[in-house]
């Protein structure tokens, strides 16, 4: 018998949307974007190697130039809802909106479910 893994969606707003035009961005805005996206890709491969057993993350952008009902339904809704990007989705149920996690935060948010799913298939 296979344990279930939990599927993690997370969702960000486009990272260039407005801010790397010609003449727009300084050297200041750029590094601080440069480190925000390394940031959050070695939370996410962190996450990854950590719960790689148990765990599927899945990444997004939320893009203005995409039509909503080019994401799958679930996260089409969140978004007609007016859900504050970045928001992270596990299990499609929205857990998080507005803010990426720490890693930290991350792990709790993962381990929490992780629990409640074992915990739900011990009792059936």
């Amino acid at each position: 018998m296979s344990k279930a893994k939990l599927k993690v969606e997370i969702y960000e707003g486009d990272p260039f949307t407005g801010c790397c035009g010609p003449g727009i961005a300084s050297t200041t805005a750029i590094e601080k974007l440069r480190k925000m996206l390394t940031e959050r890709y070695e939370t996410v491969k962190a996450l990854k190697e950590e719960f790689k057993e148990q765990l599927e993350i899945e990444r997004g952008i939320i893009s203005s130039q995409r039509l909503y009902d080019m994401y799958p339904p679930h996260i089409c809704k969140l978004l007609m809802a007016g859900t504050r990007v970045p928001f992270i989705v596990i299990n499609g149920q929205l857990v998080l909106e507005g803010v990426f996690p720490s890693l930290e935060d991350f792990r709790k948010l993962i381990s929490d479910h992780i629990k409640n799913l074992h915990q739900g298939a011990s009792a059936q």
